[in-house]
């Protein structure tokens, strides 16, 4: 997420991905627009799809790539299950050196600009071409696909059924605390500072910086400025979150619980609260009593994506960089909050 990580190029990931794991059958989608954000994109089509089959947007983290985020995570088998689309953007080496997608720069996470405008360009196609259903188009991501996931929520709450952001952060994070805060001004316009440190100072990514605590009203309006009017009903949103993460603040699920509740107007203390082994899952309901936002914290855990591989009925996933046995499916149970699953 613009922070020091080994050097490893998207490339080598990619190999390294396809060694770990069955290959699968990622075709290379082309010609999508102009492509302002100069991304990548990738689908996966489960045999014997019937249209209008739901849309899934699955954004791989940093030092990730498409080939590593789609059966690792289990979300291959669920969209066999499901009878979806998978639809698998990615980060070009030219536009960030360590693979993270920019969700930081404001050429790339405003409504029409930059990778924000690529990867509705790449849903447009996938809708197209696949014979996806528009109204179950939906989003999910890890760490820094997890931020962009968030700004496409922000950006485009009208073209999306719901959201997933799993170990990322609030929409509009990158901005001073205050007029005085000199750390991020100087971060932000010293051309000699690495791409994203100012960032990663105000959003609280890496053990060295803790993520800033605002008012749920001031996250709300960063959403609320950049789209022209709200949405009937907003997607729904699943939040997760490792309390073990020493790359993300694990004080961002608060953060991010107070933005989205805000945003769609209900109450930020959960109405309901579950248990499952190291999970603890919040469930937040609005007036008629519908659950619109969920989020969840595993103790413990680090910055992963959480699979279950020796879940009943079957297992979910396998482990690899980034995606972390939590003895719970999170693919299947965003799923479930989605209403894709039983």
């Amino acid at each position: 997420m613009g922070f020091p990580l080994p050097r490893l190029t998207l490339p080598v990931l990619s190999a390294l991905a396809l060694l770990q794991g069955p290959a699968l059958a990622l075709e290379p989608l082309a010609d999508f627009g102009d492509n302002p954000g100069a991304l990548d994109a990738f689908l996966y089509r489960p045999d014997g799809l019937s249209a209008p089959a739901p849309l899934i947007v699955a954004l791989h983290g940093c030092l990730m790539s498409a080939a590593g985020f789609d059966d690792e995570t289990g979300l291959t088998a669920l969209a066999d299950d499901l009878g979806a689309v998978l639809l698998l953007p990615q980060q070009r080496e030219a536009n960030m050196e360590r693979g993270c997608f920019r969700w930081h720069d404001d050429d790339d996470n405003q409504p029409g600009e930059g990778e924000s405008a690529s990867i509705l360009q790449m849903i447009d196609q996938a809708l197209a071409s696949e014979g996806a259903d528009p109204a179950r188009v939906y989003v999910m991501g890890l760490s820094a696909g997890g931020a962009m996931s968030a700004v496409l929520l922000a950006n485009y709450p009208h073209r999306l059924a719901g959201g997933a952001i799993i170990a990322g952060l609030p929409y509009g994070c990158n901005r001073p605390a205050g007029v005085f805060d000199f750390n991020w001004y100087t971060l932000h316009y010293n051309i000699f500072a690495q791409d994203g440190a100012d960032a990663s100072y105000a959003c609280g990514i890496t053990r060295f910086f803790s993520a800033t605590d605002r008012d749920a009203e001031d996250w709300a309006s960063y959403v609320h400025e950049v789209i022209d009017a709200e949405p009937e009903d907003w997607p729904l949103i699943s939040i997760w979150q490792g309390l073990g993460d020493e790359t993300v603040d694990p004080a961002n699920l608060q953060e991010l619980t107070e933005q989205w509740t805000a945003v769609i107007g209900i109450d930020a203390l959960p109405d309901a609260t579950e248990r499952f082994g190291r999970a603890t899952r919040n469930l937040y309901r609005d007036d008629q009593g519908e659950t619109r936002i969920e989020s969840w914290s595993l103790e413990g855990f680090p910055h992963a994506v959480p699979v279950d591989t020796d879940g009943t009925p079957e297992s979910c996933g396998f482990e690899a960089e980034y995606i972390t046995d939590g003895g719970v499916c999170a693919v299947r149970r965003i799923a479930q909050f989605w209403g894709l699953a039983d």
